[in-house]
């Protein structure tokens, strides 16, 4: 269970009510007892219950408003997951925001406002430099009811509110809750009224929390109490403006720019803390609008405003003079009016005109939704690879490998031997290789003669004098099978079950200028000399460790290596297996920057260490294509310890290292085999990746870790011991994976 350590009240404190019920049973003997003398104090008392994950549970019911604006009274309820309800919190911990929402006025969107807003103007005055904020229970009157629920009731009426929207009670309201000092709290309470009654019918909901927290994995803002997006409009609204640098903290436009690293965007926040964004990277194109703003969410019914309202505010994030000439991103800047063409916008009507959903300007391509288009990804889906046999995998022969590239919108086959898509070969446009590797188990490819345990690989395009496939016959016209062999025979030590692939890219013209084209990874398990195939890590329907979808929360599409592999990591493991390094591109100009020692690209230590990069500040240094340095480091936008970022649920615990290959971080003097290879064992070489103090690495070792150990011939660990892992930090152990990482609180149901 994680523990939370609290700096004022505690929730032992708030369920205090929960015990006291929970003793009430028995009689009562009538008359009240003579007090007793004060006993010596007693030890401390166990915590009380959790509140669902060690959380706060807030519930608002209700906010009455009194006719023409008075005061407002809120009626909240506090509890824990087991619907207990948590008393005696202080009135110093809780804090309230109240906003309206108007229409949007000249073709601009709707907006909130906060009645508590800093200006020293009269109520309902436009705001210059203004910063909306919460208001402190301590200002106004705050109830305590003894049974979990609470009133506060306003400091001010909403018609006194210097700086305040002008009261409305036909609009719809916002109030939100936030708690500090005692355990986090699960949501923000959000409750939407309309102060005259009846249901909010005008609403302003374009972005849902889940959808950001599938990549962020939960938002904890300001100090950590500010966790739902709804939340975050009430206040980050047009009116709110960071004083210190002038530049607006509305929400459509600091997301937007930070998202999109604009230059020059940054905010002073809590106690002169410097936030420069333009150095962010989102993960993936910044193109995709739809990644955030989820038309199909039922829960943001205003998703579709991304295309339907184009304004100046929210495009000109993205679309802005950064005064660099022919900068191709940021030619012009709508958000001050200008515009290409000579156009100069006066207000948001016009944008609507042009880029609204039913312009027909150029036969609509100028339309919000047409222009976002990212035309690689349009084109990737008129290709898809298909294994369609494989024969002589057997050891001592060369095997074959039947296939395919198909159109799946209209089911047409590619005659790769002809279509400019795959003879394009200046530069490397047109690619495509079928690798073989061994075993899945986990993958070793001794034997491949390929250097840093590559696998077998076959090039079956017609590109710089390479021999081709050739087109399977008697296949009926339009039907295009092609066979390619390997060149090398399968070797002695590929045992067990092999791995077909197929990976690279088909070239394309967009617009003029030649794209290699993503396209989806494909594999097939055969066993070898006969065996019957065991696909890798198959249990029932979960496949792998790690689920695509998950990776492509956040990447959307995952395409790497000049989009020749894409959105499969079964097939990336077959490379990046434990007996890999970075060895055949240690040399210069890499050496010269990076130095000469090998850098692991076991997939398991890799991955784990680019992510925990921004977190350990240790970044992944290797040697890429072209023997090009990288030294990888970023803040993953997630929580380190959420495993189940990426991780399918109880995929995450210690492996068995009898099962599992340690990983090599020194290839020795012969490349091609492992026996002189330095390796790192399985549980270590994943668990240092972020514990990577020697403190933990000593640990580690005490149970059994190496981080000097060695291979022999079949890439098994010889170590000095066994990593006991298991024993403590596996599945409903005393250290818990998932407990100790406090995975669960990072979970949506």
């Amino acid at each position: 269970m994680t523990s939370y350590k609290n700096s004022s009240g505690s929730i032992a404190a708030l369920v205090l009510l929960g015990f006291l019920l929970a003793s009430c049973s028995g009689g009562s003997d009538g008359a009240d007892g003579a007090a007793g003398g004060t006993g010596p104090a007693g030890p401390p008392g166990p915590p009380g219950p959790s509140a669902g994950n060690g959380m706060i549970n807030i519930a608002v019911s209700s906010v009455a408003v009194p006719a023409g604006g008075g005061a407002p009274t809120v009626f909240v309820a506090l509890t824990n997951d087991l619907e207990q309800g948590l008393t005696g919190l202080p009135a110093g911990d809780i804090r309230f925001v109240l906003s309206q929402l108007s229409p949007g006025t000249n073709g601009g969107s709707s907006e909130w406002q906060s009645y508590v807003t800093s200006d020293t103007g009269p109520a309902g005055a436009v705001i210059v430099n203004g910063q909306a904020s919460t208001e402190t229970a301590t200002a106004g009157t705050f109830v305590d009811n003894g049974d979990g629920t609470y009133e506060y009731t306003f400091a001010n009426a909403l018609t006194a509110y210097p700086g305040g929207p002008t009261f409305d009670a036909a609009k719809t309201h916002r109030l939100g809750v936030e708690i500090r000092g005692q355990a986090p709290i699960s949501s923000n309470g959000i409750f939407d009224f309309v102060p005259a009654g009846g249901d909010p019918l005008f609403e302003r909901r374009i972005v849902d929390t889940q959808t950001c927290s599938t990549c962020h994995d939960r938002l904890e803002f300001h100090g950590g109490p500010r966790t739902d997006v709804e939340y975050c409009a009430t206040c980050h609204n047009p009116s709110s403006v960071d004083g210190d640098t002038g530049n607006t903290v509305d929400l459509k436009a600091l997301i937007h720019n930070i998202h999109s690293g604009r230059d020059g965007y940054v905010i002073i926040g809590y106690r002169g803390s410097v936030h420069d964004y333009s150095e962010i990277e989102w993960s993936q194109d910044i193109r995709n609008c739809q990644t955030c703003h989820e038309e199909s969410d039922e829960n943001t019914p205003q998703a579709s405003n991304w295309r339907l309202m184009p304004n100046r505010a929210a495009c000109g994030t993205c679309h802005y003079d950064d005064g660099i000439p022919g900068n191709g991103e940021h030619e012009f800047a709508i958000e001050n009016g200008e515009h290409p063409f000579g156009l100069t916008l006066l207000d948001d009507t016009q944008c609507l005109q042009c880029h609204g959903p039913d312009s027909d300007i150029g036969g609509g391509a100028v339309r919000v939704a047409v222009v976002h288009e990212i035309p690689t990804q349009v084109e990737s889906k008129r290709f898809q690879y298909n294994i369609e046999s494989v024969s002589d995998m057997t050891v001592g022969l060369m095997p074959t490998v039947e296939f395919s590239v198909t159109n799946p919108l209209d089911g047409t086959y590619y005659d790769i031997l002809n279509a400019v898509e795959f003879t394009t070969c200046a530069g490397g446009a047109s690619r495509l290789a079928i690798g073989v590797a061994w075993n899945t188990t986990d993958y070793t490819n001794t034997g491949s003669g390929a250097p840093s345990a590559q696998p077998i690989s076959m090039n079956p395009l017609a590109c710089f004098g390479n021999p081709p496939a050739t087109e399977v016959a008697g296949n009926p016209a339009g039907v295009h099978i092609f066979s390619v062999t390997a060149s090398v025979p399968l070797p002695p030590e590929a045992v067990g079950t092999a791995a077909v692939t197929i990976d690279g890219h088909p070239a394309v013209d967009i617009d003029g200028v030649v794209n290699r084209i993503p396209v989806t990874n494909v594999i097939e398990y055969v066993g070898i000399n006969g065996a019957t195939a065991v696909p890798r890590r198959r249990d029932g329907n979960v496949v792998g460790v790690v689920d695509i979808k998950k990776c492509d929360d956040c990447h959307n599409q995952l395409s790497l290596h000049g989009n020749n592999r894409t959105d499969n990591p079964e097939v990336c493991v077959t490379c990046h297996n434990p007996n890999a390094t970075d060895a055949n591109r240690r040399n210069p100009p890499c050496t010269d920057t990076l130095g000469t020692d090998d850098t692991p690209i076991d997939f398991k230590r890799m991955i784990h260490a680019l992510h925990a990069s921004g977190e350990t500040d240790v970044a992944y240094d290797v040697c890429g294509y072209n023997n090009i340095a990288h030294s990888i480091k970023f803040e993953y936008p997630g929580h380190v310890q959420n495993c189940e970022g990426c991780h399918i649920p109880g995929t995450y615990y210690p492996v068995d290292p009898a099962a599992v290959l340690g990983t090599t971080f020194d290839g020795g003097a012969d490349p091609l085999t492992p026996t002189d290879d330095r390796v790192v064992s399985p549980n270590a070489s994943v668990c240092s990746t972020c514990h990577t103090s020697s403190l933990a690495a000593e640990h580690m070792m005490q149970n059994g870790g190496d981080f000097d150990a060695r291979k022999a011939a079949d890439s098994t660990l010889i170590s000095s011991g066994v990593e006991t892992c298991v024993l403590c930090h596996g599945e409903g152990r005393s250290a818990d994976v998932e407990v100790m990482h406090g995975v669960s609180d990072f979970q949506f149901n």
